[in-house]
């Protein structure tokens, strides 16, 4: 299957709305066991005619939950692969491994996720670019490396201090 017709099947699969997709990410916060999911938003200024536009540019879905060893976070960004998939383990949401990436590049051409379980300072990240998938210079989804959530994250988060444990799934690139 040409890479490109296949990004594109993908990105047109369901999620026609913003909400919906917000929705599954929140979803799998809850899933995880969140008491506290925050919806981030960041805008950017640009000029069109001479008149200044303010537009969202990324958006951000914070939680408190268990967080992802480098094993789960690996599996999540992956299509059609889960930690909810075998028979027998389908109380609840999340049973086809396709939530999150179908989610988040429905709405973007990236999604980058930090998850850490000891504390922010033990933060993993990987991501999904539409834009290396289709170039060829990603062809397969980058392994988990530590990574310190970004700043401005950190800064725009309600209590401004990260839990002890969480998910950050930040989408970028939003078209």
């Amino acid at each position: 299957v040409p890479t490109s017709l296949a990004v594109k099947a993908m990105r047109d699969n369901g999620y026609k709305n913003a909400a919906y997709a917000v929705a599954e990410l929140m979803d799998n916060s809850i899933q995880a066991g969140a008491t506290l999911v925050q919806l981030l938003c960041a805008d950017r200024k640009t000029i069109v005619n001479q008149r200044v536009r303010q537009s969202v540019d990324r958006v951000a879905v914070l939680d408190n939950g268990v967080g992802m060893d480098a094993e789960t976070l690996r599996i999540a960004l992956q299509f059609g692969n889960g930690s909810r998939l075998a028979e027998g383990d389908w109380d609840g949401m999340g049973r086809f491994g396709m939530g999150l990436p179908s989610a988040s590049i429905s709405q973007c051409k990236r999604v980058d996720v930090w998850s850490w379980q000891e504390g922010p300072g033990s933060a993993l990240h990987s991501y999904i670019d539409l834009g290396e998938i289709e170039a060829g210079t990603l062809k397969n989804l980058p392994e988990p490396t530590a990574s310190e959530v970004p700043a401005f994250w950190k800064e725009a988060a309600e209590d401004e201090e990260l839990p002890e444990s969480g998910t950050l799934v930040v989408w970028s690139k939003i078209d």
